[in-house]
């Protein structure tokens, strides 16, 4: 019985080296991992014993990749096969009977196969894959004055997974905010809503470059503003973008109609100026800021904007406290209405 798994042992043993990559070094030494991924000149392997390591191709004398990878070379479409690492440095892959020498610095990027393909093909359902952050807060006062406010804001993106590599995409932003007030006092009632809601469609060319459409909807009961309609387009570029700063500029021409609650309805076009913010201060403190600046085209020295800052403090993995400033502004609301519409709240956020 002892013979029996002994030999058993060994064979679990043999089978799981047979069917590992193995890189030889120049000193001898061998290192049995799964491929990870090959780029900037080193060989990442994962092994059971020594988790994620990086060796430098120069130290490699040769590697076998056991599974089948997608070599991406610079400038062509990516060849998939198995992969072996020539004494000459340069990388020969056998695909579909044919085998092929790759020199070694035309390849930007080497990984599994079935990574590679589950990035290219991911093709989420509308509603899914989508990252961002809700909040809701909630003030009632009671006194001579019974008031109550709900705010709530909701900022999600939908891009597709981070690939090693950059190819042209789309991504879409998302971002809503509402508020809802009711004041009471001696028989008399005031209500005020307000709802904003924009949606950008964009088209990634390069890392830093993109093309946008963008539709808004504005509902802003205290300037008098029954429903903002804005439709356009245009360029967008990231000017900083690292682990703890994202800044972007877009600009374009949009089209807008606007109904206000005394019936009248305007037509125009408009100029899009926008910028937004995001600034990492530490693990738990963050904060966001948009800015979209709208000057007429049609009727000079008329121009509007939209504005947003949140500052939030996480509280777990999925939770944070949340304190926003929203200003919606129109320099031409109807006799008797607000050009200002701020807006001030706390509450609980959610990540997803």
């Amino acid at each position: 019985m002892k013979r029996y798994l002994a030999s058993l042992l060994f064979l679990i043993t043999f089978s799981a080296i047979a069917h590992a990559d193995v890189a030889t070094l120049k000193n001898g030494d061998r290192i049995t991992g799964a491929l990870v991924m090959i780029q900037g000149g080193s060989l990442t392997l994962k092994s059971d014993t020594l988790g994620s390591v990086s060796i430098p191709l120069a130290n490699v004398t040769s590697y076998s990749a056991d599974k089948p990878v997608a070599v991406i070379i610079k400038g062509q479409a990516p060849i998939q096969g198995s992969l072996t690492l020539t004494s000459s440095g340069d990388f020969q892959v056998v695909a579909n009977g044919r085998t092929r020498t790759i020199p070694a610095k035309s390849v930007d990027t080497v990984m599994p196969a079935s990574d590679y393909n589950s990035l290219v093909a991911a093709n989420p359902a509308p509603w899914q894959a989508w990252k961002g952050n809700a909040s809701l807060g909630y003030n009632l006062q009671n006194g001579n004055q019974h008031t109550t406010n709900l705010a709530t804001t909701l900022g999600a993106v939908r891009e597709r997974p981070a690939a090693p590599i950059f190819e042209a995409h789309w991504r879409t932003e998302f971002d809503f905010a509402g508020l809802l007030s009711h004041a009471h006092q001696d028989g008399n009632t005031v209500t005020s809503r307000t709802f904003t809601a924009n949606l950008m469609q964009q088209y990634v060319v390069t890392p830093d470059n993109f093309l946008f459409l963008v539709a808004q909807l504005n509902h802003v009961s205290t300037q008098g503003l029954y429903l903002q309609q804005t439709y356009g387009g245009g360029y967008g570029r990231n000017l900083i973008k690292n682990a703890r700063t994202n800044f972007s500029v877009t600009a374009g021409p949009t089209f807008v109609q606007e109904k206000f609650f005394t019936g009248q309805l305007t037509r125009t076009a408009e100029l899009l100026i926008g910028e937004s913010l995001g600034e990492q201060f530490s693990k738990r403190f963050r904060l966001d800021h948009f800015l979209q600046f709208y000057p007429d085209l049609i009727n000079t020295g008329e121009y509007r904007f939209d504005t947003s800052t949140v500052l939030s403090y996480k509280l777990s993995t999925r939770f944070s406290l949340n304190a926003s400033a929203i200003d919606l502004y129109l320099s031409n609301p109807p006799a008797g209405n607000q050009k200002n519409n701020i807006t001030f709240s706390t509450g609980i956020g959610y990540s997803f």
